[in-house]
């Protein structure tokens, strides 16, 4: 089981992830907003590629963890489908808060939701985790109730008996 420096290294990292992923779904709509101010001119290939860009991103970004050997292939595919999952979520609340409330809306909605999904699934899995242990703790303490009972005295060094009394 791994120690608790260990845990918290490892899902440290994970917050990055969540960062990342919630400034691109963000970022995704900053060119409505500034075609919106003047600041570009309005072309569809720049809504293709802000669009693209928040799944492109996490496609080599878990692939590079794939080939860097920190993660087996099938743990790389499944974070980033639940990545991209969660990200295409939060673009689509961003559209609808760019319908209803303007595109300067979609930025903060889509970068919101994303952030949290992230915290929910979290939540949620740290339940998991603490369930599974603490079922596990049961069985190790009814194993321990049910197995006759052993000599309790310190193992001495070979050669060395304890004198029963």
């Amino acid at each position: 089981m791994p120690m608790y420096e260990e845990l918290v290294k490892k899902y440290t990292k994970r917050k990055k992830d969540t960062l990342m992923d919630s400034v691109t779904a963000g970022l995704s709509y900053a060119d409505n907003v500034a075609v919106d101010l003047g600041l570009l001119d309005d072309s569809g290939m720049i809504d293709a590629l802000s669009s693209a860009a928040p799944f492109a991103i996490i496609a080599v970004t878990e692939q590079m963890k794939v080939i860097m050997g920190r993660k087996t292939g099938k743990a790389g595919f499944s974070d980033a489908l639940q990545r991209m999952i969660k990200t295409g979520a939060a673009m689509g609340v961003g559209a609808l808060a760019a319908v209803a409330a303007g595109p300067v809306a979609a930025v903060p909605a889509a970068m919101g939701t994303r952030a949290l999904l992230s915290h929910y699934k979290s939540k949620s899995m740290l339940g998991l985790r603490v369930q599974e242990r603490t079922g596990r703790l049961r069985a190790l303490r009814e194993k321990r109730e049910n197995e006759p009972a052993k000599d309790l005295r310190p193992a001495l060094p070979i050669g060395i008996n304890y004198l029963d009394e």
